[in-house]
């Protein structure tokens, strides 16, 4: 998987203009970092995952950065925002004072609001020294508010430019590109070839071990004894705490993702029923493009507020309206496995019972294909059928898709054979 280039692109060269020296600022090494103890700072959700891409917000990372301190400031703000006994209060309030997260001149906190890379370096600099050279950024000119302590970030390694020599003041933090950059602030450095290959790790099923920050998030989220490793860059693991996520046992989907939990764990490389999970405990086809695909088509048309019934309808829907239908070779009775060979987007009644079938398993809801015969002349055709609260239904995408395009509406969504206005033959 190709690493975002955000936080892991060496800064270029070009931007290195000359060598300073700048006294520190009053506040830097004011409030001591706990970097000893590599206990985690960040989690996942109650539903076990981490939310790598998800945008941190401002009340998440007071409330890391307090947490991370050796002795907090206990004083307060009076932010207007900020409700008596919000779990974030006391760390917002107590780093405003300090002048660590201060406020804007408003009166307001903004909890809610992402926390944006300017910001996030605006917090860190205080905890680092000053730049010891100066950059430049074509989108953080020197002068402006908060350049110093962008350079100051970017000078101890923390952040980097993109391709483009930008340094996107104005992004929003990722989760992912926190843990990378706070472990680089508490000189955390995983082996991520040692953690890859260590049993019992914790487990996120949207962090997959080759996720770009896969060994950086497992830095910040499991608690560790450690010891640094001569000539190396790299700490080794010692000891850490195995945390077993409660997850309710079955299908879960994540980000357009099937797993499976038992035991309170996701599962990986093992077969459920005619599912079978990959060594990231994702559901897999066996084809990755395919794979991708499915996940794709699920993220954009189905939301986790649907139920299971509007969820298949949309999916339905999705194969009706586009797929496109061609002539292609025909399925016999006793072929098996075909279906992700004939799930590409076009072909002909096989392509899209294929479609359909393979998008409600990848929902987690067993489909079944028919190899049969429709109407009085019993020409080769081919359906669904999925059995949900012991009643078996069938599922016919491609003749709704022929009659919808001559005018005539058949809703071939759950049917029974004895209510169909064909025959079908299996």
């Amino acid at each position: 998987m190709k690493r975002p280039h955000i936080l892991t692109r060496l800064l270029p060269a070009a931007v290195l203009l000359c060598c300073l020296t700048v006294q520190a600022s009053a506040s830097y090494s004011a409030y001591p970092l706990r970097t000893g103890p590599h206990e985690k700072y960040l989690d996942g959700t109650p539903s076990g995952a981490f939310q790598p891409s998800a945008s941190l917000t401002r009340a998440q990372a007071a409330s890391i950065i307090c947490g991370l301190l050796e002795r907090p400031p206990i004083e307060d703000w009076p932010f207007t925002d900020v409700p008596a006994g919000a779990w974030y209060g006391q760390a917002a309030r107590s780093l405003a004072w300090a002048g660590l997260l201060p406020d804007d001149g408003s009166g307001l906190f903004r909890p809610n609001d992402p926390i944006t890379r300017r910001e996030c370096a605006a917090l860190l600099a205080h905890f680092i020294p000053p730049a010891q050279a100066a950059y430049s950024f074509p989108d953080v000119p020197s002068g402006i508010p908060d350049a110093d302590a962008v350079f100051a970030a970017v000078s101890q390694g923390l952040f980097s430019a993109d391709e483009n020599g930008l340094f996107r003041p104005d992004d929003p933090m990722t989760r992912a590109e926190t843990a990378v950059v706070l472990n680089r602030l508490l000189h955390r450095a995983p082996n991520p070839d040692e953690l890859l290959q260590t049993s019992g790790m914790r487990s996120f099923p949207d962090v997959p071990s080759g996720h770009w920050a896969y060994a950086q998030i497992l830095e910040a989220s499991t608690t560790h004894q450690y010891v640094p490793v001569p000539g190396s860059a790299y700490e080794h693991w010692t000891d850490f705490v195995r945390e077993i996520p409660r997850i309710p046992d079955g299908f879960h989907r994540v980000d357009g993702w099937l797993y499976f939990a038992r035991d309170g764990q996701y599962l990986a490389s093992q077969t459920v029923g005619s599912f079978s999970f990959d060594e990231n405990g994702r559901y897999t086809t066996g084809n990755p493009a395919l794979n991708e695909a499915l996940a794709q088509i699920i993220r954009t048309q189905t939301n986790g507020s649907m139920t299971r019934d509007e969820m298949l309808r949309a999916l339905y829907n999705y194969i009706r309206d586009n797929f496109t239908y061609i002539k292609r070779d025909l399925v016999s009775s006793w072929q098996t496995g075909w279906e992700p060979d004939f799930a590409d987007g076009r072909g002909n009644c096989f392509s899209f019972a294929a479609g359909f079938q393979q998008l409600a398993r990848a929902a987690g809801i067993e489909a079944v294909t028919v190899v049969g015969q429709l109407g009085k002349n019993r020409h080769p055709h081919g359906w669904v059928e999925i059995t949900l609260d012991g009643v078996t239904a069938v599922y016919d995408p491609e003749i709704e898709m022929v009659y919808r395009g001559r005018g005539r509406s058949y809703d071939m969504f759950r049917f029974q054979y004895s209510s169909a206005p064909f025959r079908y033959w299996k």
